[in-house]
């Protein structure tokens, strides 16, 4: 076909893929095809593609459906709005394994050499080191409009910040160390009075 082959990529969407992008890589460059991709989907999930990845197979992109949109290990989501301010106070929840700190809160990232080291969670109106994280979107129940971004501009900002992030909480696996986040001073004061308010 010439200059009229323009065929991107093919797709493996079931058997054993890491076999079958080998095989179809083989035969792909055995034709003089080096620049055709290989696309493979078919109920993959993080540890599958994970496995592909690690075993080398010669794949070039995945399509996630079903996993991405249904948690197949936590298929519940069991969450609640919590109580934290109320009259321009904070407040809190003392049940074990349950606590909530006061009021609203600033995370602060702080970077060595474009590096994350560590977050502190500090409260709103905190001013501390490193950058903060959170920003007002939403105001009256509409968007603000310094908030509006295309697709393209929230895909790269988040690419840029995970490779902001230790390599080593980037995997699957659990991290070691842990990724370090502290309490501010000024929040832990403010939690230690509200949790303890007889005592001061």
């Amino acid at each position: 076909m010439g200059a009229r082959f323009n065929v991107a990529a093919i797709r493996l969407d079931s058997g054993d893929l890491g076999h079958l992008a080998v095989e179809a890589r083989r035969r792909l460059d055995g034709a003089g095809l080096s620049d055709v991709g290989i696309f493979a989907s078919g109920n993959l999930n993080e540890d599958e593609i994970d496995r592909l990845l690690s075993v080398g197979a010669p794949i070039d992109g995945f399509g996630v459906g079903t996993e991405m949109a249904v948690s197949r290990d936590a298929p519940s989501l069991d969450i609640a709005y919590k109580l934290v301010e109320y009259e321009g106070r904070g407040r809190v929840k003392l049940s074990s394994g349950k606590r909530v700190l006061p009021g609203r809160k600033q995370v602060f990232r702080i970077e060595k050499e474009g590096q994350a080291e560590r977050d502190v969670l500090a409260g709103q109106g905190d001013r501390l080191p490193g950058r903060p994280l959170l920003c007002k979107v939403m105001a009256r129940g509409a968007r603000l409009p310094d908030s509006r971004r295309t697709l393209e501009e929230v895909r790269t900002h988040a690419m840029n910040e995970v490779r902001k992030l230790p390599v080593r909480i980037r995997s699957l696996a659990p991290a070691v160390p842990p990724y370090r986040v502290d309490l501010s001073e000024a929040l832990a004061r403010q939690d230690e009075a509200l949790s303890h308010p007889h005592e001061h």
